[in-house]
């Protein structure tokens, strides 16, 4: 059995102090009051795609619409240093109804940037339109669709962050149901790994969240689950068996209500003998990494995804070395 790495980074910045403050006391107590509806999931959809779109993508990264086994998304190369045979497969977070990879631009391009990689960020389908299974199939279909354009699994990484990370996890656990290659890696921010929410931190965590209220949390996973069982290992993939899933990091802020579902995530990957590496970041908050404009914690916790899909990567890819190409859709400094 493989020793799992578990490392406790400080957040201690003047800017990450100034963030969490403005979450608290501006952002939580409003998101805490919402009545949560059908309507308001559709209406937050657009909303929070428009508000992110504000977070800097630097002019240098390309950006194009793609179409992968019949899933749409799209492709971002960010600089000269990406290897055209390496691709991040990322799966945006938002609870499963709202988010996609345009709102996610500002944690995507640095994806790419940092771990040398095109990334590929699916639009994948989700609440209240459609629920469980769906966005594991489409997760699905756009994996086989890489393997059968010439990807070799070995130069795949998936990432994702909160919804996405639990989307991340599950679908290579449908990949091992399936017989199918598995990527060789994967990076899990902030996973929502129980939708049963029946983590410690839910409670302890709870006032010291800066961002995520609980009702919320229950409300979406009813949403997303609907008559399935939530506790299922392909919802909640704490109840999981790992056995046979490639390398982990996770990364989660200490003041999370998530944080013991990153926890939990981290000791079902150490029993079932699964190198993992769980990242605590002190005081950060949820996806932290949308921040790296202005959080040095963030910037370090890119760095550190990039030095781990560098490890995982480095000796099988020697002959990457073709610089990537892709239509400029937008870009902005």
């Amino acid at each position: 059995m493989k020793k799992n790495n578990n490392t406790l980074f400080p957040g201690n910045s003047w800017q990450g102090k100034i963030v969490t403050s403005v979450m608290r006391t501006l952002i939580k107590p409003v998101v805490s009051r919402v009545r949560f509806s059908r309507r308001f999931m559709k209406f937050s959809q657009l909303g929070f795609d428009a508000v992110t779109l504000a977070l800097p993508v630097h002019s240098d990264v390309h950006i194009s619409p793609a179409l992968v086994g019949g899933v749409p998304g799209e492709w971002l190369i960010a600089g000269r240093g990406v290897r055209s045979n390496r691709v991040v497969l990322y799966f945006h977070g938002g609870a499963y109804f709202f988010g996609s990879p345009r709102s996610h631009r500002a944690v995507t391009w640095r994806m790419s940037q940092y771990c040398k990689a095109k990334v590929l960020a699916l639009d994948y389908r989700q609440p209240p339109d459609w629920a469980y299974p769906a966005p594991i199939d489409d997760a699905v279909r756009a994996y086989k669709a890489l393997l059968a354009l010439g990807y070799n699994p070995d130069h795949i990484v998936f990432a994702g962050d909160s919804a996405g990370g639990n989307l991340s996890l599950v679908t290579m656990l449908r990949l091992r149901e399936l017989g199918l290659p598995l990527p060789s890696c994967g990076v899990l921010i902030s996973p929502w790994g129980d939708l049963t929410c029946s983590g410690d931190s839910v409670a302890t965590n709870s006032d010291r969240d800066p961002l995520i209220p609980i009702g919320a949390l229950s409300f979406v996973s009813r949403s997303y689950s609907r008559e399935h069982d939530p506790a299922s290992p392909l919802l909640s993939p704490v109840f999981a068996d790992l056995t046979g899933l490639p390398p982990l990091l996770v990364q989660v802020g200490s003041t999370e209500v998530l944080l013991s579902d990153s926890e939990r995530v981290a000791a079902q990957a150490e029993k079932a003998g699964v190198h993992c590496q769980l990242q605590v970041w002190e005081n950060m908050p949820h996806v932290f990494h949308a921040l790296a404009s202005w959080l040095p914690e963030a910037q370090q916790a890119l760095q550190e995804i990039g030095a781990f899909v560098h490890e995982h990567l480095s000796q099988r890819d020697e002959g990457g070395h073709v610089r990537a190409h892709a239509q400029v859709v937008r870009g902005r400094q």
